[in-house]
């Protein structure tokens, strides 16, 4: 029996090429400062929610079922940012508003932390163990803040420079790759990175520690309905493609330099959900010489493959 490809943004079977639409291009309009009028039925709202106390957190009565045992620290900790590059990086953001700082006396020494912010605690290890979920390896450092907030998805998309690239991820929930792929866009120069409210981790812990400090810089804006998000930035003049299997167009041939670009990624397994494919104005996939057979790779992990489609972004 063949089992199905656990990520169908390489698949190498072959389909119907994506269809082009007709896009409604609009010029510049500014610098993000000057918000347009919202003419896109997109509501302007920070990254995340504000951070909640795990002690804060909503239980069910015993009369009613079982205490919910799943608190934020399930998620990587409720506001809590650890590790060096990560810590550093929030500490030097003069957009972050710190909470708590806690250090032990080890990296306390070993690190030079920006000064005029909140005073560092110096504690032993196994307080910042206690704050964070077993097994976090948080370098000695660890500090609670509150969520950054960026400005409105239609804000940045006119201040993009004319080769801008945005970056979509559909209901991809694994921190470890969207951490990854926050430390690409700030490679790559992605103007923006967009997630769905209900579908996203938290913008904090493991994710922070992978994306190394680019948690700060890149503008992570959480939308309600991405296909809908897509369709408003179609008509400001964006080209949407999607990463997909079923289809001949190759990447190197969909994506051209100097143009205003949406990239949209699916979840590893179940790919782009269908509303969101027929949205996209053209479907693209990676190439891959392995064969689907055992011992040879089917499919790429979804960081791989945002870092192939950003590169021949540029590239092209």
């Amino acid at each position: 029996m063949n089992n199905p490809p656990r990520n169908r943004q390489t698949q190498r079977k072959s389909g119907s090429k994506g269809q082009k639409m007709n896009l409604r291009s609009r010029g510049m309009k500014g610098a993000a400062a000057d918000a347009p009028k919202r003419a896109y039925g997109a509501k302007s709202h920070g990254a995340t929610a504000a951070p909640r106390s795990p002690k804060n957190s909503p239980r069910k009565s015993p009369r009613n079922g079982p205490k919910n045992r799943k608190s934020a620290q399930h998620e990587g900790g409720s506001g809590w940012i650890y590790g060096t590059h990560a810590c550093l990086a929030a500490l030097s953001n003069a957009r972050r508003t710190i909470h708590e700082l806690l250090v032990t006396e080890s990296a306390a020494n070993r690190l030079e932390l920006p000064k005029g912010g909140v005073t560092a605690q110096i504690v032993e290890p196994k307080h910042i163990d206690r704050k964070l979920p077993n097994g976090t390896v948080h370098q000695g450092i660890a500090l609670k803040a509150a969520p950054l907030e960026w400005p409105a998805l239609e804000v940045l998309a006119d201040a993009a420079p004319e080769d801008g690239l945005i970056l979509v991820l559909d209901q991809i929930t694994d921190p470890h790759n969207v951490g990854a792929m926050l430390r690409l866009s700030s490679a790559f120069g992605v103007s923006a990175v967009v997630m769905q409210t209900r579908k996203a981790p938290p913008l904090s812990g493991a994710l922070a520690k992978v994306a190394v400090g680019c948690l700060e810089t890149i503008p992570v804006c959480l939308e309600t309905n991405i296909a809908n998000t897509l369709q408003n930035l179609q008509r400001i003049g964006w080209h949407v493609t999607g990463l997909a299997g079923e289809t001949e167009l190759e990447l190197s041939g969909a994506l051209h330099a100097g143009t205003k670009q949406v990239i949209v990624m699916g979840a590893e397994g179940p790919g782009l959900r269908d509303r969101v494919r027929k949205t996209c104005d053209q479907l693209a996939r990676i190439p891959m010489n392995s064969s689907p057979i055992a011992g040879e790779a089917e499919s790429l992990n979804v960081a791989t493959a945002a870092a192939i489609a950003l590169y021949e972004a540029r590239r092209g």
